[in-house]
This record gives structure tokens, sequence and C-alpha cells, in this order.
């Protein structure tokens, strides 16, 4: 290969020496080489920030998911409009009870069958309330605990109507009786 390249050279020798290189050009371009930063430092510290941002977020989002799993007993902890939502069937049911326990009580195998419904109710809401640790935000499990709350003033509801249904008809056979 040498050979080739010497007689390509010698056979070439009195065109090579007939050109003159652009000296002018040559400089233009070792000048503009010389004076190019080696590094873009703003495009590194731009991907550096971004990719920055993206890990903060990402570390922001996981610890609040992981604080929601954590500190997540009610729905009152998902947001202001759930929390006003449950305090309200909340104090609902409360009244609906005290005036349930406030009546008297002769048939026990009603009030087990209360306590049944309503531990059943108790067990779908911790089951939704555990779907929610699990999976985070979902609106189908909300509308499940938020009917539990329904369930329960309806059935207590019942429960009152039938109690006062009884002491109506109480009071009509003792009037009869008299």
């Amino acid at each position: 290969m040498p050979d080739r390249w010497e007689d390509y050279f010698d056979r070439n020798k009195a065109e090579m020496d007939r050109f003159e290189p652009d000296e002018e050009r040559i400089w233009q371009t070792i000048d503009k080489e010389l004076n190019r930063p080696s590094v873009n430092w703003k495009k590194h510290l731009f991907k550096v920030a971004l990719v920055a941002a993206i890990v903060l977020v990402a570390g922001v989002i996981t610890r609040h998911e992981l604080m929601m799993r954590e500190q997540l007993s009610s729905l009152a902890a998902i947001n202001e409009e759930l929390a006003e939502k449950e305090l309200q069937y909340i104090n609902q049911v409360k009244v609906k009870w005290d005036e349930l326990r406030s009546m008297p009580s002769n048939d026990i195998e009603l009030d087990l069958m209360l306590m049944g419904e309503l531990e059943l109710l108790d067990t779908i809401y911790t089951k939704g309330l555990n779907d929610l640790k699990q999976h985070g935000y979902n609106e189908r499990a909300i509308l499940i605990m938020l009917d539990t709350y329904e369930k329960r003033l309806r059935i207590i509801e019942r429960l009152i109507n039938e109690k006062r249904k009884k002491q109506r008809d109480e009071n009509k056979s003792e009037h009869v009786r008299i």
C-alpha cells in the first residue's frame, strides 16, 4: 500500500505545487474552533435541573401517597368536601342512634339484627378504607363508603319507626283494655 501512495504523489507532484492553500479560510476555521466553548454548560445545567425536578416531584408524590396510606382513617383525610359530607353523616347517625337508644326496647331479636347489619356496614366501610390505602384515590370506594352511612341512617330510621309502631299498638291495646 505505501508503494501506491508514493506512486500517486510522484505522478501528481506537479499539480500539488500549482495550488496554494487559502490561508485566510484556514485561519478563520481555526479561530472559530478556538472561540467555541468545548462544553455547552447551559444545556447540561438545564438537563441536570430537569432531572432534579423530576426526582423531586416523584419524591413528593411518593411521600404524599405513603403519608395518606398511614394517616387515612376516614374520608375526612382525603379532602375537605368529603370531610364535610362524612361529618354530616356522622352527626345524623349519632342523632338517630341516640333517639333509638332512648326508646324502650322489648324486641331483642330486632336489636341483634340491627347490630349485625351495622357491623356489616362497618366491615364494608373498613374494606373501602383499606382499598383507598392500598390503591390510592378511588371514586367508587368513596361512594361505597358514603353509601354505608346512608344505609345506617335508613336502618336506624326503620327501627325507630318499628318501635314507634309497637308503642302505638301497645298504647291502643292498653286503652282498649281499660
